[in-house]
Formats: C-alpha cells, sequence, structure tokens
C-alpha cells in the first residue's frame, strides 16, 4: 500500500546512475538530489531541463520489510529518438529512503518533450501501489522552452 504525498514541477540536481542492462528505456535513468516541489500541478508544460513526478509513501503492513526500490512505469506518447528508436513506455526501479520514494522524468531533450497524457505507475512486487496522470503541454508561443540555468 502507497500514499502519494506530492506531486508537480519539482527542482534539484540531476546526477548519472549507473547503467543498468535491466532498464527498457531510450537514454539511462538519472536520479536527483536535493529534490523539492516547486509547483504543485497534474499539469506540465514541457520545457528542457523542467523535472516533473511524484513522491510516493509506502505504507507498511505487518508483517512488512520495507523494499529498497519499487518499479516505475511512464506511459508517454510515442518518443522518437534521433537515431530513430521509439518507445512510449518508459520502466526503471527508483529507490525507497526512509519509506519514501521520488518518480519523475526530466525533459533532456526536446524530442522529449511530447505533449499528451503521461501516466506514472509505481508498482512493488508486481502489484501497482500507486498511479498518477499528468497533461504535458506544449509552451505558449512565445514562452520560454528551457529551464535549464533556472533556480
Amino acid at each position: 500500500m502507497a500514499e502519494i504525498i506530492d506531486f508537480g514541477v519539482v527542482a534539484g540536481r540531476l546526477v548519472d546512475s549507473p547503467p543498468d542492462g535491466g532498464q527498457r528505456v531510450l537514454e539511462p535513468v538519472r536520479a536527483m538530489q536535493k529534490l523539492r516541489y516547486i509547483e504543485r500541478s497534474d499539469r506540465i508544460e514541457a520545457r528542457l531541463c523542467r523535472n516533473f513526478g511524484i513522491t510516493v509513501k509506502l505504507i507498511p503492513a505487518p508483517p512488512f520489510r520495507m523494499p529498497d526500490w519499487v518499479e516505475v512505469r511512464v506511459l508517454h506518447p510515442k518518443l522518437t529518438r534521433p537515431d530513430g528508436k521509439e518507445s512510449a513506455e518508459t520502466r526503471f526501479p527508483s529507490f525507497v529512503v526512509d519509506g519514501l520514494s521520488h518518480v519523475g522524468f526530466s525533459f533532456e531533450h526536446e524530442w522529449e518533450m511530447a505533449p499528451g497524457a503521461w501516466i506514472m505507475i509505481v508498482s512493488l512486487r508486481g502489484e501497482e501501489i500507486a498511479r498518477k496522470a499528468f497533461t504535458v503541454t506544449a509552451p505558449p508561443p512565445g514562452a520560454p522552452n528551457s529551464d535549464c540555468g533556472v533556480g
């Protein structure tokens, strides 16, 4: 059992993670440090360097040992890399620290900024424990399309 305790646009510092051969993603997943939510919303304006996601609090039920990680699936519009590889789903593990797990996505390339429905699904041992839908929109005409270097 889990509860979503926060969601929306987040600020933090991306750090490189070691590659995981079991991930089915377009690029290696990168963890965040010093995470903080700056806008609580399920409508996300796509901008380069913009991060968004959820924080999930795992609720233990006896007998329960807190897991080290949860499984994450992000369903999104089809993304096409410059090399032609396509994906409409991204999977990765998310660590659990003190009963909390942050699940997020960062727009690091323009080809990732796909407007539409994005759904974050968190599972533990194959059972879905949390789900949050976001609507990603394109920036309005004349608005900045990058948060890089901001904050």
